[in-house]
C-alpha cells in the first residue's frame, strides 16, 4: 500500500516546480530531482510502466532521449561534453513523469496557479525595479528583467498573459482583475523589456487566441489588426522601436559581411548550422558534438565560434540530424493533434505555439527554464484526461 505522506509530499513538491521554475534553476532542479526519488518509492511500479508505456507521449519523448544516447556511439565529441548535453535534455524524461502524476484535477489547477503566481511575482519586481530604479531582479530599470534573462522573462510573460486571457474569455469569475493583470504584463513586455522573442511569441499567441475565439472566419481581420496595431506600437515604445531598428541594421551589416552584434552573429550561426546539417544530414555528429564541429568550422572559415545556434530545430539536427530534428517535431505533432480532445485545449496549443515559435529564435529545450516549463507543462494539460480513449491506447485505464 502506497505511503500517503509520501505522496503527499511529492505533491506538494509537484506544485512547488511550477512556481519555481521562472525563479529558481536550482530549486527546480532539487524538486524534480525529489519528485523522481519519491515517484520512485512510491513503488506500483507495472501498473505505472504500462500507463507509460500506452501513451504516445511517453514513448515519443523517450524515443528521443534514447536516440541521444544511441548517437554516443559515433559523437565527435568526447564522453563528458556528450554527457553534459544529455543532461540538458532530461526534461524529455520528465515529461511522461509528470503526465504520470498529474492525474488529480486538483493538483493541475494548483500547478497551473503556483506557474501564474511565480510570473505575477515577475512582474510585480519588473514594475518596482521600474518605478523606483532598485536593483530587485537581474536588469536594470530601463530593462527589468528579474530572476531570469530578458529572453526568457518575456517569452514566459506572453504565455502567462495569454493563460490569463482565455481564462477571462472562458470564465466569468475574477474577470476585471485578471484582465488589470493581462494589461500589465502586455505593458511590461511591449514598453519595458527588450525581449524580441517575446514580442514575435506575443503576436503568435494574439493570432492563435483569435483563430481559437472566432476560427478562420476572424483571422484575417484579426491579422489586419495586429499589423496595425503593432505600428503603432512601434511609434509609441522606444524600446519596441529601438529592438527592431537593431535588426533592421544587423541585417544590412550581414549583408554587407560586417559580423558585428547579436543579429549579424545569429544569422552566421544559422548559416554554418545549415552547413553542418548537409554534411551529416541524416544521423548528426552524435551527442555533444555542436560545439566541436562549430569551431572546426568557424576556425577555417575565420569567423565567430559558439556553442548554441540559438535555433533549437538546427541543434537537432547538427547533432542527430534530420531523424532526431524529426523526431522533435513529430512529438510536437503529437501534442497538436491531440490537444482538441484535453479539457483545457486552448491552453495547451498555447503552450506548443509558443515552444513551436520560440525554438526558431533559440534553443529553447535545451535552455533550462523554457525546457523544463514545457515538459511540466505539457504533463499538467495532457494528463487531463477527459477523452482517454483517444489519448491512451485501448486498454488503458
Amino acid at each position: 500500500m502506497l505511503n500517503p505522506n509520501l505522496i503527499k509530499s511529492r505533491n506538494y513538491l509537484l506544485i512547488a516546480i511550477g512556481f519555481t521554475i521562472p525563479v529558481s534553476t536550482v530549486l527546480t532542479n532539487i524538486f524534480c530531482g525529489l519528485v523522481v526519488l519519491l515517484t520512485i518509492l512510491e513503488g506500483n511500479y507495472q501498473t505505472r510502466w504500462q500507463q507509460l508505456y500506452r501513451c504516445p507521449i511517453s514513448r515519443l519523448a523517450w524515443s528521443l532521449f534514447a536516440y541521444m544516447i544511441i548517437a554516443f556511439s559515433y559523437t565527435s565529441a568526447s564522453w563528458k561534453e556528450a554527457l553534459l548535453m544529455l543532461d540538458k535534455y532530461r526534461e524529455l524524461l520528465y515529461i511522461p513523469i509528470f503526465i504520470l502524476l498529474f492525474q488529480q484535477e486538483n493538483l493541475r489547477k494548483w500547478g497551473l496557479n503556483a506557474f501564474l503566481a511565480a510570473m505575477g511575482l515577475t512582474l510585480s519586481l519588473s514594475y518596482l525595479t521600474a518605478i523606483t530604479g532598485w536593483e530587485l531582479g537581474k536588469g536594470p530599470a530601463d530593462n527589468p528583467f528579474v530572476f531570469k534573462n530578458y529572453i526568457t522573462q518575456g517569452l514566459l510573460m506572453s504565455l502567462a498573459a495569454y493563460f490569463l486571457a482565455v481564462h477571462v474569455w472562458q470564465h466569468s469569475q475574477n474577470r476585471w482583475w485578471r484582465t488589470v493583470l493581462i494589461l500589465l504584463a502586455l505593458y511590461n513586455i511591449i514598453f519595458m523589456t527588450q525581449g524580441r522573442t517575446g514580442y514575435i511569441v506575443l503576436a503568435c499567441l494574439v493570432l492563435l487566441f483569435i483563430y481559437q475565439v472566432s476560427h478562420w472566419r476572424g483571422v484575417l481581420l484579426g491579422l489586419f489588426s495586429l499589423v496595425v496595431i503593432s505600428l503603432g506600437i512601434y511609434q509609441l515604445s522606444d524600446v519596441v522601436q529601438t529592438r527592431i531598428d537593431k535588426v533592421s541594421l544587423g541585417l544590412q551589416d550581414y549583408q554587407q559581411g560586417e559580423i558585428v552584434g547579436s543579429i549579424p552573429a545569429r544569422l552566421q550561426f544559422l548559416h554554418n548550422s545549415f552547413e553542418l546539417v548537409t554534411q551529416h544530414p541524416v544521423f548528426g555528429t552524435g551527442t555533444g558534438s555542436f560545439a566541436h564541429q562549430y569551431r572546426q568550422l568557424s576556425e577555417s572559415q575565420g569567423t565567430l565560434s559558439t556553442d548554441n545556434p540559438h535555433n533549437e530545430y538546427l541543434m537537432l539536427a547538427v547533432q542527430w540530424g534530420l531523424l532526431g530534428m524529426g523526431l522533435f517535431i513529430y512529438l510536437l505533432w503529437q501534442l497538436a493533434n491531440t490537444s482538441r480532445h484535453l479539457s483545457q485545449p486552448w491552453l495547451a496549443q498555447g503552450l506548443l505555439m509558443a515552444m513551436a515559435v520560440g525554438c526558431v529564435f533559440n534553443s529553447l529545450l535545451l535552455d533550462t527554464t523554457e525546457g523544463h516549463l514545457f515538459a511540466y507543462l505539457i504533463g499538467l494539460f495532457w494528463a487531463q484526461r477527459v477523452s482517454i480513449d483517444s489519448f491512451y491506447l485501448k486498454g488503458t485505464s
